[in-house]
């Protein structure tokens, strides 16, 4: 029986070391059976079979035939009993057969009664089939029950080390000595009646050599019990007496007050011989051994709290790395991302020391689904993000809120158009989006190099902003204490007015804005994905290339941020007369035939250099308004070649780190340096530049006679531009030949503007 045990042992463990060892995996750390603590303790089980097997001892020669060598065999054995763990394993297995097969049974009832059909059916069995233990449980399990294994097994091998026990079959062996001694199988009661025995010198002097051996190999073994009295019964040698007188002393002193308890301890050897009953009561002093044993407790208990506290320090670390790390570093990403939800956060950091486990997939899940948030709220739902993923304050308890209160703010808001869009919808149909997520791209893609943020998509158009700031933050202290009484009291607000040009950088911000704009006219004529629609026959006209053309506004001012919509849906944007102006002044550009329009709240925030570039063309009025605004645009020339972008030989910097690096550093030289600005303009000489503003300024003083001149000099000039000549100087001499040619009599220096 132990060979075959034997031979079932080693099978097992062969099949087990390859089936669940992975010995070809690249790139990975080795997690397989072989060589961890399972294989090991099997091994040793293996090797304590052949411990018991005959000729296996013969083969290898082990004979342990001592007590020694049977007593190691008995703890080895005891690794055998740690095989019983699989028991629960297999328990597991078993439980599980039997909730599936309950399961199942549930589910036949179901399609009997018609509330389930049969592929329902199937698909519940696959997933109840395909259902696997999570990696961070199985982990977990595997690692609990390895430290207990472990623990188990040092208790196992500690504890009776660490147990002394009082040697019962020690006194027991050294009375029925000392009974053999003083009554030999020779006496009797007739021939030893007194004194004069015959046995009596023998009896004596083996008494006393007993107890010098005692003593000596006592003290040898550092385990005493010293003999402290006789007690013989019939004693007619007075061995009791002469023992006291030879070997008594202290301890027989100490013996005379013994009640029965305390340090010693006492055995009796009786026998009976011719109806005579022979008693001898021996009597030892345990005091040594009681405080040997009292030291060994003290081991014990101190080995048992060591074993408590790493079990709990192995336990608490199984723990703190598989579940409670990961989960304070989930919550470590929502609160940084509730503090600032705009911020692109580096989550690798947090979660470098997290096992590849299914924990590790939820920390990668709450990393895309705030960038998703940021994208899909942008800049004005920073509130939002970071109200409704608060975790402190006890705002955990409450439900989904995205509806906040808009706030007063100011920003640069800048919209642009993608123009002929019904056409491109009609023509390419399905390809539709990708058209229009390759123009998307090159927007967002410089927006945000130069410092902007993009606020909302509308399939044709695209809000963009540059954000100056709350006007909490803009207002003087003055004014901010007066709203604050004015909530107070429940009186309306009288919002002050906020003087944007005295804010320091702005006037940065502002050329950025413009600079901006201008890298997406460039990059719409120069970016390789865009320019191959010039050749698609769906959008040619009479043979003619299709040319992507986009108008741009940008206007300054204040607008409400906050939640637009319903729990259902909601929009995270910017509501305010200022956000409608910088979507009149792009729908103006395709009147005055030009890429950009800029209200005069704008131009005057950016630098001298940036507003030395740019040209007035008109003084207008604006629907719901009747202020007159100076507009300006900047001329950009599109129809010519754009080279490509190449990153200089002598870096090692990427082509986008050196554009995102110019953007960083922006100087107002860049209008002058700049190859892309200067080629846009290239058209926009200075003598056409002057002549330009000589003719609109008497256009504006009622000299139409002259500003007809002007402006048709003008127009020649730019001939070779992208509308056959210049465009805002063919709207301002339309709107002259409309009127004749003559200057109303009511005539103000400014006029209404007829576009949205």
């Amino acid at each position: 029986m132990n060979s075959v045990c034997f031979f079932l042992f080693l099978l097992e463990l062969v099949l087990r070391s390859w089936a669940d060892s992975h010995f070809f995996t690249e790139g990975k750390t080795y997690q397989g059976y072989i060589l961890s603590l399972t294989w090991f303790l099997d091994l040793i089980a293996l090797w304590s079979i052949t411990l018991e097997v005959d000729w296996l001892k013969d083969v290898f020669g082990f004979g342990l035939t001592s007590s020694s060598g049977a007593t190691a065999t008995d703890k080895v054995r005891v690794v055998r009993m740690i095989r019983l763990v699989r028991l629960v394993k297999l328990y597991k297995i078993t439980s599980q057969r039997r909730k599936e097969k309950k399961m199942l049974e549930d589910l036949e009832v179901l399609i009997e009664q018609g509330r389930m059909d049969e592929d329902e059916i199937e698909n519940f069995k696959f997933q109840m089939t395909h259902q696997k233990q999570s990696k961070v449980g199985a982990n977990l399990v595997g690692s609990m029950t390895q430290t207990v294994i472990l623990m188990i097994l040092s208790m196992l091998i500690m504890v009776p080390i660490l147990t002394h026990n009082e040697a019962a079959e020690h006194f027991m062996h050294s009375t029925k000595i000392t009974h053999q001694n003083i009554f030999p199988l020779e006496w009797d009661q007739e021939t030893c009646n007194s004194t004069n025995c015959e046995f009596c010198p023998s009896s004596i002097a083996s008494i006393a050599s007993l107890q010098e051996t005692m003593a000596t190999v006592g003290a040898r073994a550092e385990n005493r019990f010293e003999f402290v009295k006789v007690v013989v019964s019939p004693d007619p040698c007075e061995v009791s007496k002469e023992f006291t007188a030879t070997w008594g002393g202290a301890n027989f002193e100490l013996f005379s007050e013994w009640n029965g308890g305390g340090n010693m301890h006492s055995e009796t050897e009786t026998t009976t011989r011719d109806g005579t009953v022979l008693e001898v009561s021996t009597y030892f002093d345990v005091s040594a051994d009681i405080m040997l044993e009292g030291q060994y407790s003290i081991y014990l208990t101190l080995f048992v709290i060591i074993i408590l506290l790493m079990l709990a320090m192995m336990f608490e670390n199984d723990a703190q790395t598989l579940i409670l790390t990961p989960i304070e570093q989930m919550m470590s990403m929502i609160n940084m991302v509730a503090d600032d939800p705009l911020e692109e956060f580096d989550f690798e950091d947090i979660g470098g020391g997290t096992p590849q486990y299914e924990l590790k997939v939820v920390i990668l899940a709450i990393q895309k689904i705030t960038s998703l948030l940021r994208i899909g709220f942008g800049e004005a739902g920073a509130e939002i993000i970071s109200k409704n993923m608060s975790v402190e304050g006890g705002s955990h308890n409450q439900g989904l809120d995205p509806m906040i209160p808009g706030k007063r703010m100011y920003a640069i808001f800048g919209f642009c158009d993608i123009h002929e869009f019904d056409m491109c919808t009609e023509v390419l149909e399905d390809e539709i989006m990708a058209f229009v997520n390759s123009v998307a791209r090159i927007v967002h893609q410089q927006v945000t190099r130069w410092g902007g943020t993009c606020n909302k998509n509308l399939g044709n158009a695209f809000l963009m902003i540059w954000r100056i700031g709350d006007e909490e933050d803009l207002i003087d202290s003055a004014a901010r204490k007066r709203i604050q009484s004015a909530q107070a009291d429940g009186e309306s607000i009288q919002h002050a007015t906020v003087n944007l040009k005295r804010i320091p950088g702005l006037d940065n911000m502002s050329d950025k804005a413009l600079f901006g704009f201008l890298k997406v006219v460039v990059e719409i004529n120069r970016d390789t994905q865009v320019l191959a629609y010039r050749n698609d026959k769906r959008l040619k006209h009479g043979g003619e290339d299709f040319k992507l053309r986009m108008g741009f506004g940008l206007h300054a001012g204040w607008g409400i941020e906050g939640a637009v919509g319903s729990l259902q849906k909601v929009d995270a944007t910017y509501l305010s007369p200022h956000v409608n102006m910088s979507a009149r002044m792009e729908a103006a550009s395709r009147q005055f035939g030009v890429a950009v329009l800029m209200t005069e709240s704008f131009h005057e925030l950016m630098s001298n250099e940036a507003q030395n570039v740019c040209r007035r063309l008109d003084i207008v009025t604006v629907k719901g308004s009747a202020q007159p605004m100076p507009i300006y645009t900047y001329d950009t020339f599109q129809g010519q070649n754009f080279p490509d972008l190449q990153a200089p030989k002598n870096t090692d910097l990427s082509l986008d780190s050196i554009l995102k690096k110019q953007a960083d550093n922006y100087t107002t030289r860049e209008w002058t340096t700049d190859r892309d600005m200067l080629q846009l303009r290239r058209l926009a000489t200075p003598e056409f530049t002057e002549k330009f503003k000589d003719g609109i300024n008497s256009y504006l003083a009622a000299n139409w006679s002259r500003a007809r001149t002007l402006l048709e000099e003008c127009d020649k000039m730019m001939e070779g531009g992208d509308k056959g000549g210049d465009g805002p100087s063919q709207t301002i001499l339309n709107y002259m030949r409309n009127r004749a040619w003559q200057c109303p009599t009511e005539w103000q220096g400014f006029r209404p503007l007829t576009s949205k």
